[in-house]
């Protein structure tokens, strides 16, 4: 498949700095809600089941609109689909800094959802597809701490905020600030560009493939179902959840479950599982650039693991509040790592064209994560208890190992032949 490239290393580490940049600003301004869901529930704006409803309306509109985004960013400029996610979410931001209704809040950021719908899957177009060749696998890798950064920054922001609306007041800033520079930097990048054959063994540790001519012609979903991809989504769900969902309720479940632990405090003490997310990320880079394995075992095996960690869970509130942070920290970092995995599912398509329609489908998927992580656990929490959260958590795990075996002989086929 041919594209554009860069082909000067130097203007490559710039691209690629510019866009991690700009989608942690992206990232950060997504999670006002989930980070502020403390200090709204605590001033008496919004419950627990409201915050986290807006949260999930964002990501079942968002879901939807990254298989149309990964689409359009295989098909049209990568830099004017990030430009207008960028101006539409910060005007959508600033109209919620203005507003305490709950109603117009959800419409606005359903609204929100919808602009940004070309923002990842044209990052993803751009590190995997888009930079010099020596650049690719660590930026497919790299870009997923911009994440990472965009969450940190969220909690640090809601911790120390006097109220709710500045989250939201420094996101809007924030966004118009990055549209002005991406909208100069774009221009400027794609002008250096020259052309090249792209292949999915250029940008991560796969066997060159052999494909026949029929296969390049064959349609995403037929190579979907035949992959086994079909059968990953629901485990990629799944593992959002593990690590965005539980992300989202851990400072309301903290503060909820022990005495003396302030909103604030609550959502300062998230960092530590994030950063043990952060950590995750870079130990499985680290395995996995020494041997490569087959995606779904890799993520079957996490998901095994995570049973008796979920479980321990089960016990909030009964032991000290420090081991609970421990082992949620644990399921944190173990989640983060199959986030790596995940991400790379998407490589292999590039030989078809269809990377940035891969990575929106599965941004789809984890964007669904989400919403069972803002809306169904707050859910839970609100009509039975916590520990009937962990409950439900638990089976998901096993469900999610056994999705993983499933794919496993279908998955290992295509990343080795393709169809």
């Amino acid at each position: 498949m041919k594209d554009k490239y860069m082909e000067n290393e130097r203007l490559s580490v710039l691209l690629f700095l510019c866009v991690a940049l700009i989608y942690a600003f992206t990232y950060m301004t997504k999670n006002c809600y989930a980070a502020a869901m403390v200090l709204l529930v605590d001033e008496g704006v919004l419950t627990k089941t409201q915050t986290g409803t807006i949260g999930a309306a964002f990501y079942l509109v968002y879901a939807p609109f990254q298989i149309i985004g990964g689409a359009a960013a295989d098909k049209y400029s990568p830099y004017k689909l990030i430009a207008i996610g960028l101006l539409g979410g910060a005007v959508a931001n600033i109209i919620i800094s203005f507003t305490s209704n709950y109603y117009v809040m959800i419409v606005v950021w359903s609204l929100n959802a919808a602009v940004q719908f070309g923002i990842w899957p044209s990052v993803f177009k751009i590190v995997s597809t888009k930079l010099s060749p020596v650049h690719r696998h660590n930026g497919v890798f790299y870009i997923m701490f911009s994440t990472s950064g965009g969450l940190v920054l969220s909690y640090i922001f809601a911790g120390f905020a006097d109220s709710w609306r500045s989250n939201f007041e420094i996101s809007s800033v924030t966004l118009i600030v990055c549209f002005v520079l991406w909208v100069v930097a774009g221009k400027y990048f794609d002008k250096k560009m020259v052309s090249e054959e792209i292949h999915s063994h250029g940008v991560a540790h796969l066997p060159e493939h052999k494909m026949p001519d029929k296969a390049k012609k064959a349609g995403f979903g037929r190579i979907m179902l035949r992959s086994g991809l079909i059968i990953l989504l629901p485990a990629v769900i799944i593992r959002t959840v593990f690590e965005q969902g539980i992300q989202t309720v851990i400072p309301t479940m903290i503060n909820e479950s022990y005495d003396n632990v302030s909103p604030s405090f609550s959502s300062v003490l998230n960092l530590i599982p994030i950063f043990f997310g952060i950590c995750g990320k870079t130990a499985m880079n680290f395995v996995y650039r020494r041997k490569h394995y087959n995606q779904s075992m890799a993520m079957g095996v996490l998901f095994l693991v995570l049973i008796p960690l979920l479980a321990s869970m089960l016990l909030i509130g009964k032991i000290n509040m420090w081991i609970i942070l421990a082992i949620v920290s644990m399921v944190v970092f173990i989640a983060a790592a199959g986030s790596y995995i995940a991400t790379f599912m998407a490589v292999p398509f590039t030989d078809y064209g269809f990377n940035g329609t891969a990575a929106g489908v599965l941004n789809a998927m984890a964007s669904l994560g989400i919403v069972v992580g803002n809306y169904a656990l707050t859910r839970i929490a609100d009509g039975f208890s916590w520990t009937a959260v962990w409950i439900v958590l638990t089976v998901m795990s096993v469900a999610g190992c056994i999705l993983c075996m499933i794919a496993f002989f279908p998955w290992r086929k295509f990343i080795k032949t393709e169809y």
